[in-house]
């Protein structure tokens, strides 16, 4: 048997569950297909997926299939297609064998594949596209191919035509039916099969096949079928398609602790808390146990359990007892006091035996959202906390915190959809009750371009003690960040004083918040005679009130950048700009995408965008964002004051 981990990317209504449905379908794992409209698909199983007809989390699934050159088992993966669960699209890549990449006829490529198109390449993913929703557009896919020969770089090619009858045709099932021009184009990215193809008249070795097979897989070919999810027009072909061109090369990821890469987490009640995880190499459990102590740090098994107790293979009800397992055949590893599971990452040991708090594993991606929650009983905070903890164990793009001084609970997401989706998930199935804010955004004082040389200094005792003058240049830095250069010799104690009142300094600016992007260089520094404690109290004052003092007209207040896209109705492009215009929204640009209809770019602040996803659909009966980031970087921000 031959295992292939295949994954399906795709902008946001582009067809991958749908698509993902009828592959299950046309293998015999289901017996009906479901839509997204009756919430009945094998890949949407979440109340919140089904209400709302979107993925919220990524989904795995066993497919057997049969072609003429082998027997495999795809290991299918669907992938959430909106941004604030971007994460898990990312924590894929570096295991993915082979992509899908769903485009829509009847319009350019989007921006959501535009993105995941970008990141496969990154990730070297062989990848091989499928022009979907062709029952409804017909002949209109050539803008689609046009638009991404730009974002290749180079042009796709297209193996599928028309018939006399209207009926479609796929080159690997008739390869004798297409013109000589495509043959070339299987062969013209590689040099060499092309030099072997014209020494081989006979025509007995089939080159284009072969360049076919090879050329996804080293970046230099872009093969693209077209047909329809919706009523399984060209899915077969499109399978046996993805499976003759050659694999992404996974050994390179090979650890030397453990050769398995998590790729996602989840909670079953029948298996507790697990990770999905691809061997990166054949593996005998049965080596676990005879590791030393010393190359374990830490004990992988507890006395109860054998390491092959803690595996499963993905699709498999309840088997136990696995000794061996096999490279890229992905297996459930249950969770383990010594592990760390962290999507994206291989599986390693724990550096001592205490259990790590979950929420250290999305600290790599810092949110600027936030929820404050508080529960109605208080007696319930563990409960709830509980709850927490699995959503993060789930999806790390969430990271929860307890402020401590109020009792309060502040959850932090990827956005406004994820935030609001995470209430819901933590909320469902529990009559307790729960209070929560609106969403936070996060604010900081940016410091402006400036160079600006202060003398601090502070009095006291009817101006008989003295802070002892201090000459400095406060000047803005690079990013958000704040620190202290010393151009002067200091007692330790004098530069610790002089560092935490600087720091205190800059907790509240104008604006109440913290100020960002700023560098204290102390230039000279003259201590007075007498007391060293009362001199250290007074020129904290003096560093407190002296910075303090620049920061009214000095600072601007920022947050988060958002960018949308909207393909709109011309008929309500209107109503959107309007209510855009009154956002303080940037119109960045409009142009008719199809008929009738309007792709709209604009950008505005975090905060004046929240909300709006839910006015678009009521403006428009239905319509979304197509494509939305947020990010805050010392490049990429909103100015709310200055």
């Amino acid at each position: 048997m031959i295992y292939r981990t295949i994954g399906i990317f795709a902008h946001i209504d582009s067809g991958k569950t749908t698509l993902t449905e009828r592959i299950l379908f046309e293998a015999g794992v289901i017996s009906a297909v479901g839509t997204i409209e009756d919430g009945n698909t094998e890949s949407d199983q979440l109340q919140e997926e089904i209400e709302r007809g979107i993925s919220i989390r990524t989904s795995f699934h066993v497919v057997p299939w049969k072609t003429s050159f082998g027997s495999f088992e795809i290991q299918l993966i669907d992938t959430p297609g909106h941004i604030d669960f971007r994460n898990q699209v990312t924590d894929l890549l570096p295991a993915m064998e082979s992509a899908i990449v769903v485009l829509e006829a009847g319009t350019v490529v989007q921006s959501q594949a535009r993105l995941v198109i970008e990141e496969l390449r990154m990730a070297n993913v062989p990848m091989v596209f499928f022009i979907n929703k062709l029952d409804r557009f017909g002949d209109d896919y050539l803008d689609t191919l046009v638009s991404l020969e730009e974002i290749l770089g180079g042009a796709p090619v297209s193996l599928f035509q028309k018939d006399k009858s209207g009926k479609l045709e796929f080159y690997l099932s008739n390869a004798m039916s297409f013109p000589k021009a495509v043959k070339e184009e299987l062969l013209s990215w590689n040099d060499d099969l092309m030099i072997s193809s014209w020494n081989d008249p006979s025509g007995q070795t089939d080159f284009p096949m072969i360049g076919l097979s090879t050329g996804p897989k080293s970046g230099k070919l872009y093969p693209v079928y077209g047909g329809s999810a919706k009523t399984g027009e060209g899915v077969r072909e499109l399978l046996d398609l993805v499976l003759w061109t050659e694999p992404k090369d996974t050994r390179e990821l090979s650890s030397e602790v453990f050769p398995l890469l998590v790729l996602s987490r989840r909670m079953a009640p029948e298996i507790g808390r697990y990770a999905v995880v691809y061997p990166t190499k054949d593996l005998e459990l049965t080596s676990l146990k005879n590791m030393t102590m010393g190359q374990r740090k830490g004990k992988f098994t507890t006395e109860e359990n054998d390491p092959e107790e803690r595996f499963q293979f993905l699709g498999a009800s309840g088997e136990t007892g696995i000794h061996t397992l096999q490279k890229g055949k992905l297996i459930l590893l249950k969770s383990h006091n010594d592990l760390d599971l962290l999507p994206g990452l291989p599986v390693t040991l724990r550096r001592d035996l205490a259990p790590k708090d979950h929420n250290e594993n999305s600290n790599r991606n810092p949110s600027p959202f936030s929820i404050v929650i508080e529960p109605e009983e208080s007696s319930d905070k563990e409960f709830w906390l509980c709850r927490l903890e699995e959503l993060v164990w789930e999806d790390p793009g969430y990271r929860h915190e307890l402020k401590e001084e109020t009792g309060q609970i502040v959850l932090y997401g990827r956005g406004e959809l994820h935030l609001e989706i995470g209430i819901r998930r933590i909320s469902a199935k529990t009559e307790k009750k729960l209070s929560f804010s609106s969403i936070n955004i996060a604010k900081l004082e940016l410091f402006k371009k400036m160079s600006h040389k202060v003398a601090l200094e502070h009095r006291a005792f009817e101006d008989q003690k003295s802070s002892g003058a201090l000459i400095a240049v406060l000047e803005d830095t690079a990013d958000f960040s704040k620190h202290i250069a010393f151009e002067v010799s200091l007692p330790e104690e004098v530069k610790h004083s002089i560092e935490t009142s600087f720091m205190e300094a800059c907790l509240h600016g104008f604006y109440g918040e913290e100020v960002c992007g700023l560098r204290l260089r102390v230039l000279s520094y003259e201590m007075p005679k007498g007391d060293l404690q009362t001199t250290l109290t007074l020129l904290k004052v003096a560093i407190l009130a002296g910075v303090k003092e620049c920061f009214p007209s000095n600072t601007y207040l920022v947050c988060p950048l958002t960018e949308i896209e909207v393909m709109v109705d011309t008929d309500h492009l209107g109503v959107v700009l309007s209510d855009l215009s009154r956002r303080n929204a940037k119109v960045i640009s409009i142009f008719e995408a199809v008929a009738g209809k309007s792709h709209l770019k604009a950008n505005a602040s975090a905060q004046n965008l929240l909300g709006f996803s839910g006015a678009l659909r009521n403006m428009t009966k239905g319509i979304g964002i197509s494509w939305e980031r947020t990010a805050f970087t010392s490049e990429f921000y909103a100015v709310l004051k200055e």
